[in-house]
């Protein structure tokens, strides 16, 4: 068994054993991954796209992405009431049709030339509903995590033909799958106080105390598996009960959370099980020093107060999701490059007459 096959059977348990975890606790789970694993991730990741000068062809592209997530940053913190409504969208929208630009064309003048078309691109997506809540919700997030985790498994199996790759594919979508569509009771199970305070809960001025329970709130409801009535009936007290209720304890609506546990904590756990891989271990003393301080207190603020953690390190995992940008377009011409080249490899020869 090669090195390739190694990585890949490991990771085939992972994927179980990350099923498994989410699928008894799915809220605690996605806690802890994120917690924990997340801030090593977004440093050792950030390290690693730097050396490799963040898969762009100039040498500081990569800063636009950076002033897009600060100004992000700046938005979900409040700290910009001016900006037109769906910025944020707007401007993770733009730095994913730019980061094509600057990973594909040669020349600064053409990059930059080509924001105006990208920033156009953004605009016109805005003005169709599901690709605003794309944008807005779930490309930093599952879309992330999920989607181009998904997509770098493919890349890999393709790359090396191997039937271990591409059973650690179907075992990945398996796995997914079987979490979004077996809702079990979950006997037993139920999230405390800290749990939510953490993960957040509906509040009545409209909003979440945490931007995740957002994510499940949309999903449940936009994909109408619960009537959450509405507030001018029964009042906005007796609406956010009933909200926050279905989203912590009905099947429904766990079974989702496990899945969203799930594609974070394996999204973690393909990283570091890659290690040897990857090589983002290869860095020097001094920069390991670093990294290790800044996680060593990401810890510290998740352990005191999680919400607190959490806005510590937006800007962090903000920038991290869109520095890969470049990479995941690379990525994805790879894959249309790889499978093209399978299919001539397998298709039969015409048989000389």
């Amino acid at each position: 068994m090669n090195n390739t096959d190694r990585i890949n059977y490991l990771n085939i348990a992972l994927m179980v054993l990350s099923a498994g975890l989410a699928l008894a606790w799915p809220f605690e789970t996605f806690l802890a991954a994120y917690a924990i694993l997340g801030p090593l991730h977004y440093l050792t990741e950030i390290s690693w796209l730097r050396d490799r000068n963040y898969y762009a062809q100039g040498r500081h592209d990569y800063l636009f992405l950076v002033g897009v997530s600060l100004l992000v940053s700046l938005i979900f913190f409040g700290w910009l009431p001016f900006a037109p409504k769906n910025t944020a969208e707007f401007l993770s929208g733009w730095a994913l049709a730019a980061a094509l630009s600057f990973a594909l064309l040669k020349t600064p003048s053409a990059r930059w030339a080509a924001l105006a078309p990208a920033g156009l691109g953004a605009l016109l997506l805005l003005t169709v509903k599901p690709c605003l809540v794309f944008l807005g919700m779930f490309l930093p997030t599952l879309a992330h995590v999920f989607l181009f985790t998904g997509m770098f498994i493919l890349a890999g199996a393709l790359r090396s033909r191997s039937f271990s790759g591409l059973l650690s594919l179907l075992v990945f979508i398996a796995a997914a799958a079987g979490l979004l569509l077996w809702h079990p009771a979950h006997a037993g199970y139920l999230a405390g106080p800290y749990v939510r305070d953490s993960y957040g809960v509906l509040q009545e001025d409209g909003n979440g105390s945490s931007p995740f329970i957002g994510i499940n709130y949309y999903v449940m409801q936009a994909s109408r598996l619960h009537d959450f009535g509405h507030p001018a009936i029964g009042g906005m007290a007796a609406f956010v009960k009933d909200a926050n209720d279905f989203l912590y304890q009905n099947p429904l609506a766990l079974s989702f959370m496990s899945f969203v546990a799930f594609a974070y904590l394996y999204h973690y756990f393909n990283w570091f099980s890659k290690t040897s891989i990857i090589g983002w271990h290869e860095i020097s003393r001094r920069r390991a020093i670093v990294l290790l301080a800044l996680w060593g207190i990401s810890l510290i603020l998740y352990a005191y107060n999680y919400v607190v953690g959490l806005k510590w390190l937006f800007f962090l995992s903000f920038t991290h999701v869109l520095l890969e940008f470049p990479l995941n377009q690379l990525t994805w011409i790879g894959i249309g490059r790889e499978a093209r080249k399978w299919a001539e490899e397998t298709r039969p020869n015409p048989v000389k007459s």
